[in-house]
């Protein structure tokens, strides 16, 4: 479990280093019954690989999949790894319509800070005020997630 967590951490900063986290996340879950980390090791996937075709594909898939489980808490992480995808690749209908769903995954404040997130992502306001309270001052917070999407758009274009 604790696997799938850093995999997901370094999922937005470092999609190299994911992949092998992910590996080892697989590893370990490998005859396991723990549908709930193995569905989010699939949303890491899609962390580690927004920017590339397919994404939203498999996302669709995995939000089957969720369904499937009976895990509905998971769609919320699908959705933030959608709006970076977004972001990254500045869709911004797509990464409207992923906020709004995100909004609604959060509207019990669960996971709301997600909705902040998605929205410091593609360097879109808040549409008021915000219902998080964060360890550094927001704009730290909107300049570092901002700055995680200028990373990965400026390492796929090395890459490509």
């Amino acid at each position: 479990m604790t696997q799938v967590r850093l995999a997901l951490a370094v999922s937005f900063a470092d999609p190299v280093r994911a992949q092998d986290e992910l590996a080892l996340a697989h590893q370990l879950l490998d005859g396991l019954d723990q549908r709930s980390n193995t569905l989010l090791a699939h949303t890491v996937a899609l962390i580690k690989d927004a920017g590339t075709n397919g994404v939203t594909d498999r996302a669709q898939s995995l939000h089957t999949d969720i369904e499937t489980a009976g895990l509905p808490f998971l769609h919320r992480f699908v959705e933030l790894a959608l709006a970076f995808h977004h972001a990254v690749r500045g869709e911004d209908q797509d990464t409207a319509a992923t906020i709004g769903r995100l909004r609604a995954l959060t509207a019990t404040r669960d996971f709301a800070y997600f909705t902040d997130i998605a929205h410091f992502m593609a360097g879109l306001p808040l549409p008021g005020a915000s219902v998080i309270r964060w360890t550094e001052n927001e704009e730290h917070v909107r300049s570092t997630w901002r700055g995680l999407v200028q990373a990965r758009q400026e390492h796929l274009r090395t890459r490509n």
